[in-house]
């Protein structure tokens, strides 16, 4: 009986996420997280901060993380930069909230559903490790 269970939540369908083509980014504000404003890490955090296309390129290839893994999975780091993800217009407007971790981790905030995560690795992380570089040395 446990043998099926554990079988059947390892085939447990990843959370599925995306971007859309017309998505735009408002509202972007790299800071401490809420709460952490006084943090001994926030000498540390000014490096940490991207523009809008950059964001766009973190959102589309970062991947999502199953919430049963983000216990051991996920590591955060207080310095953030947060916005909105905006795509459609009119009625068909559709607003996601985010915040991206130094860690390249992130929480995604979309209305009606439980939190989201998603993390960066492999060719996401390697280009934004060359984003973030570009920051800290002004290049």
């Amino acid at each position: 009986m446990l043998l099926g269970l554990a079988a059947s939540l390892s085939q447990a369908a990843a959370p599925q996420w995306s971007v859309p083509r017309d998505a735009r980014i408002e509202k972007l504000e790299a800071r401490m997280e809420e709460g952490y404003e006084n943090n001994y890490m926030k000498e540390h955090c000014g490096y940490f901060t991207l523009t809008a296309e950059e964001t766009l390129v973190y959102l589309r290839s970062a991947q999502p993380l199953p919430t049963e893994q983000v216990h051991d999975r996920l590591d955060w780091v207080q310095c953030i930069v947060q916005g909105t993800l905006v795509s459609g217009k009119g009625k068909h407007r559709k607003e996601v909230r985010f915040e991206i971790s130094a860690s390249l981790a992130a929480h995604i905030y979309e209305p009606g559903k439980p939190v989201a995560y998603l993390i960066c690795e492999g060719t996401c992380e390697e280009r934004m490790n060359k984003i973030i570089e570009k920051h800290v040395h002004g290049k």
